[in-house]
């Protein structure tokens, strides 16, 4: 990630809330991370964005929890992009990289009516750890809480 990735990373977030029915807000609490990529996720974590022909076709990072765990957070790939293997390659980066910073744990959490991300998170051996209901901005969203040992 580089600051001149800002715009096309909102616009990756905004398609990714889209698919649960939700919308990005500059501002809001719940899109902070998104307004100060920076400052959200390079003081104990990563962000990453992957390029094809000059183009951000996809994103994710991870977020510091505690000293022994991470949230991958933000994972968004382009529509047209899709299967190809990029989130697939960005979450093991992630992940490999949260390793080698002593991390043990990443935990994640996906919306229920997305299951094109419970799919891929359980192929990726994350198991579920809980449900929640979650009230953001006056809507309400069903998540499932994934975890798995780094």
């Amino acid at each position: 990630y580089k600051p001149s990735d800002k715009e096309v990373v909102w616009q990756l977030h905004e398609m990714g809330l889209a698919v649960i029915g939700a919308k990005a807000t500059h501002g809001s609490p719940w899109d902070k991370d998104m307004d100060d990529v920076e400052g959200s996720y390079f003081h104990g974590g990563d962000f990453l964005v992957a390029e094809l022909n000059g183009k951000v076709v996809a994103m994710g990072g991870f977020k510091k929890i505690d000293e022994n765990t991470v949230e991958i957070k933000r994972m968004r790939v382009y529509p047209d992009f899709q299967r190809r293997g990029i989130g697939q390659a960005i979450l093991e980066e992630l992940e490999k990289r949260a390793k080698i910073m002593g991390y043990k744990k990443a935990t994640l959490l996906a919306d229920e009516v997305n299951t094109n991300a419970h799919d891929f998170y359980k192929k990726n051996n994350y198991k579920e750890s809980s449900r929640a209901t979650l009230n953001i901005r006056n809507s309400i969203f069903h998540v499932i809480y994934y975890e798995k040992d780094l």
